[in-house]
């Protein structure tokens, strides 16, 4: 006897795949899917990666909504999933609620212009189904590729008027990450004013932003303090992070990646450069910052790191005065003498 295919089976929306790496996009994504299905829908967030699964998912999948209201479902990080759990919703799927619409959200980092998506789940039957309807959407996320497209939408939906030489400007200078992105357009859109016109020179109002390689920023700290032109570009990154009320956001980004770059000193220190995954023209730089900062130096890296950020989540510091505070401590420990040893070699460490 023959199946009902997940398209046969699913309500009346069907369901969606959406693959980005960019939360922002996924976002603006969702919200066009949620506008499609009328006034008052309502959007649920479940997370992927949460462990156990969330059991009242199965719940909001399933269950008819007494009002009829339509529901965008969304499964934030479902790359996480165990394809055990997958199999289960793609049974799931044929019993959809009617006014319901799964949205799967890949969210994984998109390597050489390939999409992550677990490779077993192009075998499933309901990511077929979906490939058929055109149920999948993707987008590596803001690239020099996918700006110019951006910036056209944008200007569109709000009636501004924009000259190649101004997107080229504007592409130039916006950060790669869709939040920020539309923060800074935000601003040129008020500078555009009742003209409606941006104009190329708008784009020098974009600030400095975040998409400047970390290994950039440790490298613009540790040399603050003797070059002005460094401690300006630190300083303009944190000023800016001020004005933005995504500035909380910012920091855990920053807490995240300086976390990680410690760890790799903390290799570099202890001779295991073999095992440090960055590029072979900055090694060099980091070892040279593990061998003059030494083993306490990166444990007050990692010190400050863990207070910034426990300090925020408790509620004792705010965001601002939190990454203004931690900025600075870094800028005096890495623009300092050396506190430590050099970085011993494989050898000569004992177990």
């Amino acid at each position: 006897m023959l199946r009902p295919s997940a398209n046969q089976s699913a309500a009346r929306h069907g369901f969606r795949f959406l693959v980005c790496p960019d939360a922002e996009l996924l976002r603006r994504q969702a919200a066009t899917l949620c506008k499609g299905l009328g006034a008052g829908c309502a959007r649920k967030v479940f997370w992927g990666d949460e462990e156990p699964f969330p059991p009242a998912y199965w719940g909001e999948l399933t269950t008819q909504n007494l009002f009829s209201t339509p529901t965008v479902l969304l499964l934030r990080r479902a790359e996480a999933l165990k394809a055990e759990v997958w199999d289960r919703l793609g049974e799931g799927l044929k019993n959809t609620a009617s006014t319901v619409l799964p949205v799967f959200c890949l969210e994984g980092a998109w390597k050489e212009g390939k999409a992550a998506i677990p490779n077993f789940l192009p075998r499933r039957a309901f990511w077929q189904t979906a490939e058929q309807n055109k149920w999948v959407w993707q987008s590596p996320g803001l690239t020099d590729a996918s700006l110019p497209k951006f910036l056209d939408a944008w200007a569109a939906e709000r009636d501004l008027t924009l000259n190649p030489a101004a997107k080229s400007a504007l592409a130039a200078a916006l950060p790669r990450d869709g939040l920020a992105a539309g923060l800074e357009l935000d601003k040129i859109e008020l500078a555009a004013g009742d003209a409606r016109v941006i104009t190329p020179d708008l784009a020098a109002l974009i600030a400095p932003h975040g998409d400047m390689e970390f290994f950039d920023f440790m490298k613009a700290l540790s040399e603050s303090a003797k070059s002005p032109q460094a401690a300006r570009e630190v300083w303009a990154r944190v000023l800016d992070d001020h004005l933005r009320p995504s500035g909380d956001k910012i920091l855990f980004q920053l807490l995240g990646y300086v976390a990680w770059q410690a760890r790799q000193l903390w290799m570099l220190c202890e001779g295991e450069g073999a095992k440090v995954r960055m590029r072979p023209s900055d090694k060099p730089a980091l070892l040279k910052m593990a061998q003059r900062l030494g083993r306490s130096g990166i444990a007050r890296i990692i010190e400050l790191t863990l207070d910034a950020n426990l300090g925020v989540i408790g509620g004792t510091r705010r965001p601002d005065d939190a990454l203004e505070s931690y900025v600075a401590d870094l800028a005096e420990l890495m623009g300092g003498r050396p506190t430590g040893a050099a970085p011993r070699s494989s050898a000569e460490r004992r177990p």
